[in-house]
């Protein structure tokens, strides 16, 4: 009896990677881009107002100049009048404290991040029934900023990835945060990519801490799903994504100043996460690019390893 002849299956190449690997890009920036920024007007008008941050100075907002108007009256009212400029300062920091609340631009705009002009921080308290500015602090920034200049200060706006602060020849204002990244000036900003790089890890982790979960979530799966092939191995697959998740449950932690482990920085479980995250992708790039180059199996089952 004469053995079956063999079975030949004919394996389709599917795209090319120089074809393949731009379009899946071009896929999660997309998918990035509308999970972070659901209006994609806001990221141009963002990127277009971050480009110089001394250009959202604004001191002679109408709305801005009753502000400056009732500082000047509750200052001629004091016991004893602020004469060193550091003084006045100081309590323009209290008065935009007062006048602003804190409130997350995902909640305010529906954006991972907007930083807007004093005008239409004024135009937005207006549409809202308690008549209230909220903003975070790249919006108090921007309105500490204009109203010292309105008083007659020479005042920039400072960032260091996480937060936004002032500076002024005389102090330091609206809670400085770490080493300056980004310094703005009248010619425009100045970038520090030495202190961009020290500051990364504690910003990343804040920035992830704070903005939605279940946001962060449709991003990781959409890396999971673009980097997953028919052919890999499931167990890869499986050890891939639980890698990834736990470095983004870890990213997430925040900065832990915990005694036994600050030879790792404050910073260490964004580090930690970091690491997982770059160990379950790999898994699951290298799973993918061996599925690839193995021919499908002749009865449609999925190799096991």
């Amino acid at each position: 009896m004469e053995a079956p002849p063999p079975i030949h299956v004919n394996v389709r190449r599917g795209l090319r990677w120089y074809v393949r690997m731009p379009l899946k890009l071009i896929i999660l920036a997309l998918v990035t881009t509308l999970v972070l920024f659901p209006d994609p007007r806001l990221l141009v008008r963002d990127i277009r107002h971050l480009s110089n941050l001394d250009a959202m100075i604004d001191a002679r907002d109408p709305d801005l100049q009753k502000w400056v108007t009732d500082f000047h009256d509750r200052m001629t009212k004091l016991p004893s009048p602020a004469s060193q400029p550091a003084d006045v300062q100081r309590a323009a920091e209290r008065y935009v404290y007062e006048h602003v609340p804190y409130q997350w631009d995902w909640v305010l705009y529906g954006s991972a991040d907007y930083m807007p002009t004093v005008a239409e921080m004024f135009a937005f308290a207006r549409q809202r029934p308690d008549g209230k500015v909220y903003e975070d602090c790249d919006g108090r920034a921007v309105m500490c900023a204009s109203m010292l200049k309105a008083l007659g200060f020479d005042s920039h706006i400072v960032s260091d990835l996480e937060h936004v602060w002032v500076e002024t020849p005389d102090g330091r204002w609206m809670g400085p945060g770490m080493k300056p990244a980004v310094q703005s000036s009248t010619t425009g900003n100045r970038t520090s990519v030495r202190a961009a790089a020290e500051n990364f890890p504690t910003a990343l982790s804040f920035g992830v801490s704070v903005f939605p979960f279940s946001r962060e979530l449709m991003i990781w799966a959409a890396v999971v799903l673009l980097s997953l092939h028919p052919r890999m191995s499931w167990k890869a697959a499986l050890i891939g994504a639980a890698l990834s998740l736990q470095g983004l449950l870890f990213v997430r932690c925040g900065v832990i100043s915990k005694p036994d482990f600050r030879w790792l920085s404050e910073s260490w479980p964004t580090k930690i996460g970091l690491v997982h995250i770059i160990l379950g992708l790999s898994i699951l790039w290298i799973a993918s690019f061996r599925a690839r180059r193995r021919p499908p199996l002749a009865n449609g089952a999925v190799h096991a390893a």
